[in-house]
């Protein structure tokens, strides 16, 4: 059996695994990596509320750069998040593969392709403008439902119209897989992520991939 075949039905394994499992929410985004800053597809839009998330971002890497990238998830509030290499169940050496540790992806080389796994927890947001539960931010009950918030001023604004903030605790907001270049600082690619709440989802689930 050749190695072709053997890709492919590895290939097709993966893509029936993954139609049987539903996750919470999920995007795909596709990228380049260059040594004067790579560029993402499009970007990827997530609808907020859920308690989980994956995104799965596969990037080629564009001649002529070289080197290791640290890979991180970016944005005005810290999201809980892990990041997996997705990598063949056998490896048949007809790609060279990036080694990742550390939250760098090391030793990349022209014309490489990965494939990681993001996976993010976000925490619960104030419902009126947005910011990220933290410990101490004041409390309110509606039908049977905690909120959080920021300060007084959106807890009274909560308390004078709650239906309008009603299960808009879910995170909101912009954010960025960034690639840097770890011996320059630069960014090599950058994907951008928006969490909109399900107000503004504009296909009815928030997916884009």
């Amino acid at each position: 059996m050749t190695k072709k075949v053997l890709i492919f039905l590895m290939a097709v394994g993966i893509s029936l695994a993954a139609a049987v499992h539903r996750w919470d929410d999920s995007g795909h985004a596709i990228g380049l990596i260059k040594a004067k800053g790579g560029e993402a597809r499009h970007p990827v839009s997530l609808t907020s509320g859920n308690e989980r998330y994956l995104l799965i971002a596969t990037a080629t890497v564009i001649p002529p750069y070289t080197g290791s990238a640290r890979v991180e998830l970016k944005g005005r509030s810290p999201i809980p998040y892990t990041i997996e290499v997705a990598r063949p169940v056998v490896d048949l050496g007809v790609r060279h593969l990036p080694r990742f540790s550390d939250g760098t992806l090391h030793d990349l080389r022209p014309r490489d392709r990965v494939a990681l796994w993001v996976k993010m927890n976000p925490p619960k947001a104030d419902p009126v403008c947005g910011m990220a539960c933290e410990e101490g931010y004041e409390r309110a009950d509606y039908r049977g439902k905690s909120y959080c918030f920021c300060g007084e001023g959106c807890r009274k604004a909560f308390e004078q119209e709650p239906e309008k903030y009603r299960d808009r605790d879910g995170l909101r907001g912009n954010y960025t897989l960034a690639f840097t270049d770890t011996a320059t600082g630069r960014p090599v690619l950058n994907v951008p992520i928006k969490f909109t709440g399900k107000e503004e989802a504009g296909d009815g689930n928030g997916h884009q991939h």
